[in-house]
């Protein structure tokens, strides 16, 4: 865990990795799943958290508690369960009782509730952007390539097995129709599950199902992926913007379809009405100072009930 003097970098490199792999299933709204990391900012030796957080009740503004905790001291654990070296991009199943996510250079699988992180084997040499297939038995996923890109695959959770679908393409998310969203060269595309009939949507990134697999949520940059949200059908037509900022990042929807949640730079976690001119809800916060520490929260994901 890195000290305030280069918390400006720990920003850019949260944001500037590719944006979390969703699948936002039907249901009623549960609470949110969202990364955290933290450290002190006067003390030495440092010491720094890498959390997995859990928001009941995103729309009452209910308190948070750990899923899972690993605190640091100078970068090295010193502290709770740090099987996963970190905790981004979660994502949960259809039936909201599990969260797939990056656990540093692998994906790491964890009750919804806490407990244990399963480790998955290691498909490359950094796997990441994970979620689950609508039935639960697989995951899509990003795998690093040998010219720094990253490539798409497909795991049976069962066997273990994994393999590639898709060449240079990142950012997954999978449907509850069973089609797969992905970007590739700044295009947000679908395929069916294997890959094959692909069709181009819109440019963008940071695609997200919407929950009755008709719609897409995603980001048209600005700056790295950092933007303006859209919605838009998965023809292509219908493009609607959402809210007014330029500094969204990764939206992900409510399981009932009337919400978007989203982070961006310096913003925490924030949740907006689709379709109301209403200001957007902080839910989760980003606090920075010289003196204290600091706290940044990002990647949410949204739990069907």
């Amino acid at each position: 865990m890195r000290t305030l003097v280069v918390l400006p970098a720990v920003l850019v490199a949260l944001l500037a990795v590719a944006a979390p792999a969703q699948a936002t299933f039907p249901g009623r709204n549960g609470g949110i799943a969202f990364g955290l990391q933290s450290a002190d900012g006067d003390h030495v030796p440092v010491t720094g958290h890498a959390r997995l957080q859990f928001l009941r009740q995103p729309l009452a503004m209910d308190r948070t508690r750990s899923l899972i905790d690993c605190v640091t001291t100078d970068g090295v654990p010193s502290g709770g369960d740090c099987t996963a070296t970190s905790y981004g991009a979660p994502s949960y199943s259809a039936d909201g009782e599990r969260i797939v996510f990056e656990a540093g250079t692998r994906i790491g699988i964890i009750d919804a509730d806490g407990g244990p992180v399963v480790l998955q084997p290691a498909a490359t040499g950094f796997d990441g952007d994970p979620c689950f297939s609508p039935d639960g038995s697989g995951i899509a996923f990003t795998g690093m390539n040998d010219h720094g890109g990253t490539d798409l695959y497909l795991r049976d959770l069962g066997s273990g097995v994994a393999h590639m679908i898709v060449r240079d393409a990142g950012e997954p998310a999978w449907s509850s129709r069973g089609r797969l969203a992905y970007v590739q060269g700044g295009k947000v595309y679908t395929a069916n599950s294997d890959g094959r009939i692909r069709r181009r949507v819109s440019s963008g990134v940071s695609p997200d199902w919407s929950p009755g697999g008709r719609r897409l949520a995603l980001v048209r940059p600005t700056f790295d992926r950092v933007g303006r949200m859209y919605t838009v059908s998965a023809s292509g037509a219908d493009l609607r913007r959402v809210g007014r900022s330029k500094n969204t990042s990764h939206p992900v929807w409510s399981p009932d379809g009337r919400w978007l949640a989203y982070y961006g730079m310096d913003l925490g976690v924030h949740v907006k009405r689709v379709g109301s001119h209403a200001q957007a809800k902080e839910v989760a916060s980003t606090q920075i100072s010289g003196e204290s520490g600091f706290v940044v929260s990002f990647d949410p994901a949204w739990r069907p009930r």
